[in-house]
């Protein structure tokens, strides 16, 4: 199968290397001209150094070198999805394209949505508790590839012993779950910088995905697909893991470091940031009191301090 992938960071990276050791022919679109020359040339991606790119997989800049293809993947940052659509619109016929982006397109609209607007493309999501760096390199991982009718074929695409896929067709949980995880990751990662314990870590997760599954369903989510893998297995994983960009920016910032200076610091996106400036929408959209999610937004931005937020829950 011919496979482009849209965003050469380290999960379309990943993502890559995973497709073409399964024998298909993968094409990479990566916006930074240097960085895919880099990558085409030299076969890694800085954001992986231990990852070796398979001969199988040509990487540019340039877009209509990445097509025609089977199957797209979009793998950009949530805040660049819908221009990116847009700039692909031309070279997309019929074939499926994949959702990999995690958070909310503007005005808290799903990614599903806003991109169906642009292309009339069957729509799938594939999100979990998968990161990069061990995708990467083959470890065991498990993720869900949610959406209608046609999953069954692409699964076989995706799925060996290395990588189990889970079936879901609750489009709107798995994206609800993808978006709002990040930012309980940031408040944990808050809670770890500050030192204040284990225990406030596992009420902030436990009470996080209360409030995720609140907003899901309110959004239309099914109740079922919070205590999956893009549920509570994708909120373990964002909360602990060392390889976590979200919690390493609510880390630094519990340790009393300034949030723009992080971010600047970082070579990678940490989606739950872009994520939780649009909080306040979601809770006035839904009509929802979401007390720990917004709560962040005042540690963030508010310059509250997080043992003021965690009393007043």
């Amino acid at each position: 199968m011919f496979i482009t992938i849209l965003g050469g960071g380290s999960w379309g990276t990943a993502l890559a290397v995973h497709l073409a050791k399964k024998n298909h022919q993968v094409k990479v679109w990566e916006f930074v001209e240097q960085q895919a020359k880099e990558m085409q040339e030299q076969r890694v991606c800085k954001l992986l150094p231990e990852v070796k790119l398979p001969e199988n997989i040509f990487i540019s800049s340039q877009m209509k070198e990445v097509f025609p293809s089977d199957l797209v993947l979009l793998v950009v940052p949530s805040e660049h999805a819908e221009k990116t659509v847009q700039q692909a619109k031309s070279y997309l016929n019929h074939q499926p394209v994949i959702i990999c982006s995690k958070g909310f397109a503007p005005r808290t609209r799903l990614l599903t949505e806003a991109i169906s607007e642009i292309i009339l493309n069957q729509l799938f999501c594939l999100y979990g508790p998968t990161h990069a760096e061990e995708v990467g390199k083959s470890l065991f991982s498990g993720i869900v590839l949610a959406g209608g009718e046609g999953k069954e074929k692409l699964k076989k695409v995706f799925e060996n012993e290395r990588l189990r896929v889970d079936l879901c067709d609750d489009l709107i949980g798995v994206q609800v779950a993808a978006a709002l995880k990040n930012i309980i990751a940031i408040f944990v990662g808050v809670i770890d910088g500050a030192g204040l314990g284990d225990n406030a870590k596992a009420y902030v997760m436990t009470k996080g995905l209360e409030e995720i599954k609140k907003a899901g369903l309110q959004m239309g989510a099914k109740e079922e697909t919070f205590q999956g893998l893009a549920g509570i297995g994708d909120i373990i994983v964002t909360c602990m893991s060392k390889h976590s960009r979200n919690r390493f920016v609510g880390l630094e910032v519990g340790k009393g470091r300034k949030l723009d200076i992080v971010l600047k610091e970082m070579k990678m996106v940490a989606e739950g940031v872009t994520t939780v400036k649009e909080v306040v929408q979601l809770e006035q959209k839904l009509k929802l009191k979401l007390p720990l999610i917004s709560g962040l937004y005042k540690i963030l931005f508010e310059g509250k301090k997080v043992e003021e937020i965690l009393r007043s829950l």
